[in-house]
């Protein structure tokens, strides 16, 4: 039995309405301790006043839900009471005096976890949406709420449970001949099959979430090629200082836009040259660095001046990265069949297009795609271990060896799902093959 907790769900914010919301097997009778107006019944609205003693404090419309069929699963009141901070902080303290006591960060959703009223998969999903950063975050965000992208995860649950269940019953029931017997030979194929789905969602959620995360391009190049003031119009305000002087940047300079459902982290390097003085060469490996750890390289080019030994580097440094070569001053010189901008006046389209070209055939709404560190880090942990129990079997050890692995991956998949306990292969077992006839 959960105890009663409560929060100002709008945040200590100056707002014209703020709600104060409790929840727990008391919290009807907490409210109507400081609560003039008609204790509702679930799903109702009534109106009246929040009391200290006989002082009015608000006047008020409170929400009611009974359990089980609320946010949380517990009983669940919502103040709406007007939102000045002091107000709602007044109104807080009284309930914390009459046996709430205030929730914990995420507290809500981990009950509503915890009672079953929602996946973990729903509850990342809310954390991502409050932390959206543009319209596509926050619609995919909200797509997840449907469950829409644990489908594959749950069919691939559902299969290594199989895998799992049949070994087991090999195992313990070997007179039991209604049920498909697993070797070598026909189960290596069912595991490369799980690591291939495995795969698929690793590869588009990687490239997916570098879009949704956000990309990270280096502007690189040599001296005055004009990389600061091209990070400069593309976040469309002076944060570089731009200088015909060569070394002007000397360390990394960051900025971050919106291209429509592309978000990008841009980081403007210092010029890149084989002379320069003791402090402007750590601002160098710098840009070296920035190359290694970037997605994208924005390579920027002077028009006006010969493809240098510095240039041929840069290029051969950004070997197998998501790479554009760029030629600046295109008012002082156009190189055919090139992307020509001149970045100090802010002709640049050529090079966004270049850049949302680049990323047009990743489909950011494809079910499988997993944006959240935790399901990804499981994801890679799955497939490993899926790789381990096929490496175990082409090592002559049989199944009973190689479910150790597989027993771990499906943890490690049911875990996204937040599902993970030895009781649904005990439901597995008995459901699918009927043990008990």
């Amino acid at each position: 039995m959960f105890d009663d907790i409560v929060a100002i769900s709008t945040g200590s914010v100056n707002v014209p309405i703020s709600i104060i919301r409790v929840s727990g097997p008391n919290a009807f009778k907490i409210v109507k301790k400081i609560f003039s107006g008609k204790v509702g019944t679930h799903s109702s609205l009534t109106y009246g006043f929040i009391k200290e003693k006989n002082k009015i404090i608000d006047e008020v419309l409170v929400s009611w839900f009974k359990s089980p069929n609320t946010f949380t699963g517990d009983n669940v009141v919502e103040i709406n009471a007007h939102g000045g901070v002091v107000n709602s902080n007044k109104i807080l303290s009284l309930l914390l005096r009459n046996g709430a006591r205030l929730a914990d960060r995420g507290e809500f959703s981990r009950r509503s976890f915890l009672n079953g009223k929602m996946s973990l998969l729903k509850a990342e999903a809310i954390h991502d949406l409050i932390f959206a950063k543009n319209d596509a975050q926050a619609e995919l965000s909200a797509k997840k709420f449907n469950g829409e992208s644990s489908k594959l995860i749950k069919i691939l649950n559902e299969k290594i449970l199989k895998i799992i269940a049949t070994i087991e019953i090999n195992i313990d029931y070997p007179e039991y001949d209604d049920v498909e017997i697993l070797t070598k030979e026909n189960l290596i194929p069912k595991l490369k099959d799980v690591k291939k789905q495995l795969d698929k969602i690793r590869y588009v959620s990687r490239m997916a979430n570098t879009i949704f995360n956000g990309i990270q391009i280096a502007i690189v190049g040599a001296p005055n090629a004009g990389k600061s003031s091209l990070l400069n119009s593309l976040i469309n305000e002076e944060k570089a200082i731009v200088s015909n002087i060569e070394g002007t940047t000397r360390d990394i300079v960051e900025g971050e836009i919106n291209l429509g459902q592309i978000n990008l982290k841009l980081l403007d390097t210092a010029g890149i040259r084989s002379k320069a003085d003791k402090i402007e060469s750590f601002g160098i490996k710098k840009s070296f660095k920035a190359i290694e750890k970037a997605d994208f390289i924005i390579h920027l080019i002077d028009s006006t001046k010969q493809y240098s030994s510095v240039d041929k580097d840069i290029e051969k440094k950004a070997n197998n990265k998501n790479y554009l070569k760029v030629f600046n001053k295109s008012d002082l010189n156009w190189i055919k069949g090139e992307i020509n901008i001149n970045s100090k006046d802010g002709d640049i389209l050529p090079l966004i297009e270049a850049i949302k070209s680049n990323f047009k055939n990743i489909d950011l709404q494809d079910e499988n795609i997993l944006y959240n560190t935790r399901q990804l880090t499981l994801i890679d942990s799955a497939g490993d271990k899926i790789d381990q129990s096929i490496e175990t079997l082409n090592n002559l050890m049989g199944p009973d060896v190689a479910i150790i692995d597989i027993k771990d991956a499906w943890e490690d998949i049911a875990n996204i799902l937040g599902k993970a306990n030895n009781e649904n292969l005990l439901d597995s077992m008995f459901s699918n093959f009927c043990l008990g006839k």
